[in-house]
């Protein structure tokens, strides 16, 4: 009896214990998935790019017979390329600078020579690129005050002064856009754009009203961004994207909150729209696509699903997003992360190949349902093989893959079934681009009304934004 019981307590520790077991192994997994993932952060490209080990030109590094053939075929190689060398024939085509570049003239004559018993036959001109610093300059306004000589009641007659974007700032509008394309284009923080003040001998000017005057004149073109955001959304199809962007807290001097950009794209119109908000919420989205009915493409942001359910749009998702989780998988599954990542590669051939043939939506949507389709839909079943076979770890790098991917892979497909609809939301977040850079120049925003400035100015500093803007508004006009 006792010996039984002691087999009992012997087998339940035993068990205890195989459960522990298999429990620390499992963490030691996950730690060393995500000790692997910091690696590559820190260390590893900073490109999503995969390179099937199929077709991979390397070859062994330490072996040495592989090592002396490739060095023999080099050689071979290159005496073979030496050998049959030939003369290009073709003319090189040297670049030109443009016409509307102003030209100084220095003509150079041959010294030692009497010009007046010589005798013209032609000249070789050689352009080079200068540069001269931009300059400053004082507008004077001149407003004469005048009388009628033969009427000297009606009193003193002078032209009103011209309507000023600042009516009592010594500084002219140029001067305020130029502060504007500095910031927004170039990421010039305002006080090193004061410094380039003092270098010119303005010492006078604080960095105080440098900052009214490009915010008045940012507000000057708020009354724009509603034609914009109008255009947008009559548009079928956006894309969408937010990033944060710190903003001075009123409540607490020298605190800072994390805003929140979010950005509207469409890729047809070519045009962006910047919106700010405090938060990163539904109730911010909601606001930012009002009441919109079209198809709103995402990354896997829980907020657009709950929009989603909420309105009436129509929710798909980006590739580009669901690739970045099987690389970040590949170190510690290779084989399933490099099967996915081979098939989105093809996938993304293809949209490469409709985008050099220059095909419409409408061809382009026929190459996708004949080449796309069959490898989506391979690739959809092999994610639900994957996720029922439970050989996965819920918390691995590669468990959250496919789990992310399955869960939205009617939405990662959808582009499939419409050619006006891009395959990834990489056209959006390479519009961000502007706000990340100015973010590491000027850290963060003085307040709200300012980081919505920034929103106006970063829309409309887009080149098909402001001619979107004109041409609606000259529509309007009409």
């Amino acid at each position: 009896m006792i010996a039984a019981l002691f087999l009992y307590f012997n087998a339940i520790i035993m068990s205890q214990i195989e459960k522990e077991n298999q429990d620390l192994k499992q963490e030691n997994f996950l730690l060393k998935a995500e000790n692997a993932q910091l690696k590559q952060l820190l260390f590893g490209a900073k490109r999503e790019r995969f390179v099937n080990e199929a077709n991979a030109p390397q070859g062994s590094l330490f072996g040495e017979a592989d090592l002396v053939g490739d060095v023999e075929v080099e050689a071979e190689e290159e005496f073979k390329s030496k050998k049959k060398k030939k003369p290009r024939s073709i003319k090189v085509k040297r670049n030109t600078f443009p016409p509307r570049l102003r030209r100084e003239t220095q003509v150079i004559e041959p010294s030692g020579i009497d010009l007046e018993n010589t005798i013209k036959i032609g000249e070789d001109i050689t352009e080079i690129l200068a540069y001269v610093p931009a300059s400053l300059l004082v507008k004077q306004i001149i407003r004469p005050r005048r009388v009628d000589k033969q009427d000297q009641d009606k009193g003193v007659m002078q032209a009103p002064i011209p309507p000023r974007l600042i009516p009592r700032g010594m500084v002219d509008e140029s001067l305020v856009a130029q502060i504007m394309v500095e910031k927004i284009l170039f990421h010039t923080p305002v006080h090193r754009f004061r410094k380039k003040l003092k270098q010119e001998g303005i010492d006078f000017i604080s960095q105080a009203n440098l900052y009214n005057w490009f915010h008045n004149g940012a507000a000057s073109l708020l009354p724009f961004i509603p034609i914009l955001k109008t255009d947008l959304l009559a548009q079928p199809y956006v894309q969408v994207d937010e990033t944060h962007i710190q903003v001075l807290s009123k409540n607490k001097p020298g605190a800072s909150l994390r805003g929140q950009m979010w950005v509207m794209h469409n890729p047809h119109l070519a045009a962006v729209l910047f919106e700010y908000h405090p938060s990163r919420g539904t109730a911010a989205a909601q606001s930012v696509l009002n009441r919109y009915q079209g198809i709103v493409q995402s990354d896997g942001y829980s907020v657009y699903e709950s929009l989603e359910r909420k309105t009436a749009i129509v929710l798909i998702f980006c590739m580009a997003h669901a690739r970045r989780k099987f690389i970040e998988a590949q170190n510690t599954d290779p084989p399933r992360a490099n099967y996915f990542l081979d098939r989105v590669q093809k996938l993304y051939h293809i949209e490469r190949q409709a985008r050099d043939q220059n095909l419409d939506h409408s061809r382009r949507l026929q190459l996708r349902q004949d080449q796309a389709l069959p490898i989506l839909d391979e690739l959809g079943q092999w994610l639900k093989d994957q996720y029922t076979e439970g050989q996965l770890l819920p918390g691995s790098p590669i468990g959250k893959a496919v789990a992310y991917a399955l869960q939205r892979w009617q939405g990662l497909s959808a582009y499939a079934h419409d050619g006006q609809v891009e395959i990834d939301n990489n056209l959006v977040e390479n519009c961000i681009r502007p706000v990340a850079l100015g973010r590491k120049n000027f850290l963060f925003a003085g307040s709200d009304e300012a980081a919505q400035n920034l929103a106006c100015l970063y829309s409309l500093s887009d080149l098909a934004s402001a001619r979107r803007v004109s041409s609606v508004q000259l529509t309007n006009m009409d």
